[in-house]
């Protein structure tokens, strides 16, 4: 038998060593190149100048007969810093961008017509994060920014993307802190192709064939990392199995059937306590975030429209009572708050204890309106519950609803409407703003 394990592990490591070396030379060869397209099909290109501002350039964007997006403007001179420009727009929400942090090059087929020689083309890429972007504000996305020359004829021009500097004006009229005044490329959301920096007054015409980034899906360090872990995880699991069988046949040997079967059935009543145990929270009696996402997904697949929302649910200021009234006390109000909760919820409704003082309710059979009543139902009960430390306790709700099959999205959008909330000064329910559009 110790010979036909020797055999097995020899075949998985020779197996192993196989993948790795195609894998290897898979990667040597450029197979985990990647080419992120921009295409007038599929991303929506705009025209912007300097009008807004008091200028008078005029000008449009739009598609001629061979498909090539033409930026087409008459720069006036009204403006004391006359510009046109195209801009394209990657995602339909500027918080969530297209990271490009695995990209080395943006590569632009286009040819460049103007009034004067030399003239030349600024790229931008607008990068949003929440330390210093707004919605509110366009101009708060960071510009990562560069200035080349274009050729009167078509050609492609490949733009190092460790080449793209921030604007210092930016950096300095938005008072960015120097840990985010570095180029930024994970969150890029806007593309903008203006006339250079000094443009000449006249016609300027920018036909774009092509525009394209080029990267790789895999840094040459993560592959590798991966490749590393693959080899680990198999080692590990070679020697968990080796143990596994050598305790089989000790067994075997040493203990007769009837004894085999006492252990197993201890085994089996013990794996079940546990189990138990995993997946419930031992102060409040609620599920706990353990398997709660198989279970969830499970439970929903059985409807035929996959439709849930989500309540995510933080006591306000619960730290100051555990400060005041001490963690027994702090124990007592999220086991009444577990007992709430129940009697607020329905028999199809899962109340999870998240962490803390932190849970979320997930309705598989209510629409949106049906959480958030509910949720406004849980809040006003909060206000009229007589809390053992003598004192009133509120709490803030965000409510979602389920986006494109995803429970981990669900999940994250009740949690920012509940950071809104809690920002607008908590007691309160605030429902995820893309939930209410769809």
């Amino acid at each position: 038998m110790f010979t036909k394990i020797y055999s097995r592990t020899l075949f998985v490591i020779f197996v192993l060593l196989f993948f790795s070396v195609a894998a290897i030379s898979w990667f040597i060869s450029g197979g985990a190149h990647s080419t992120y397209h921009i295409s007038p099909t599929e991303f929506q290109f705009r025209y912007i100048d300097d009008n807004p501002m008091g200028g008078d350039t005029l000008g449009e964007v739009y598609q001629n007969e061979d498909g090539d997006v033409v930026l087409d403007c008459e720069l006036g001179k009204a403006y004391r810093w006359p510009f046109c420009e195209l801009a394209i727009s990657l995602t339909p929400s500027a918080m969530r961008g297209v990271n490009l942090d695995n990209y080395h090059s943006m590569v632009i087929e286009a040819a460049y017509k103007a009034p004067a020689p030399n003239q030349r083309l600024r790229v931008y890429l607008r990068n949003y994060n929440e330390a210093y972007s707004t919605l509110e504000d366009p101009v708060s996305l960071k510009f990562n920014g560069i200035e080349y020359n274009p050729t009167d004829t078509f050609s492609e021009i490949v733009l190092p993307l460790n080449s793209f500097q921030v604007l210092s004006w930016w950096i300095s009229d938005l008072a960015v802190p120097i840990e985010h005044a570095g180029p930024e490329l994970s969150n890029i959301s806007l593309i903008e192709i203006a006339t250079g920096s000094a443009p000449v007054i006249g016609h300027h015409e920018l036909i774009i064939k092509s525009i394209r980034f080029e990267g790789q899906m895999i840094t040459e360090a993560g592959f590798f990392r991966v490749l590393t872990f693959a080899w680990l995880a198999t080692a590990m699991i070679l020697l968990m199995v080796k143990y596994w069988q050598s305790r089989l046949i000790y067994r075997r040997e040493r203990y007769r059937a009837e004894r085999l079967k006492q252990i197993n059935n201890a085994l089996k009543q013990q794996s079940e306590t546990l189990s138990i145990m995993a997946t419930t929270d031992a102060l409040t009696s609620l599920r706990n975030r353990m398997n709660i996402y198989p279970e969830l997904d499970k439970l929903i697949g059985a409807r035929t429209n996959r439709a849930c929302t989500a309540l995510c649910l933080d006591i306000d200021h619960f730290k100051q009572v555990n400060d005041t009234f001490g963690h027994d006390m702090g124990d007592k109000l999220l086991i009444a708050t577990a007992r709430l909760l129940k009697e607020c919820a329905s028999g199809t409704d899962v109340v999870v204890r998240w962490g803390g003082e932190e849970f979320v309710i997930f309705c598989p059979s209510r629409n949106l309106a049906q959480a958030s009543f509910l949720a406004e139902k849980i809040r006003a009960a909060f206000e009229q519950t007589e809390w053992s430390h003598g004192q009133p306790l509120t709490c803030s709700v965000g409510v979602s609803s389920m986006r494109e099959g995803s429970i981990a999205a669900m999940i994250a959008d009740a949690d920012d409407a509940l950071y809104r909330a809690k920002q607008s000064g908590r007691n309160r329910v605030e429902v995820f703003a893309e939930s209410l559009v769809a």
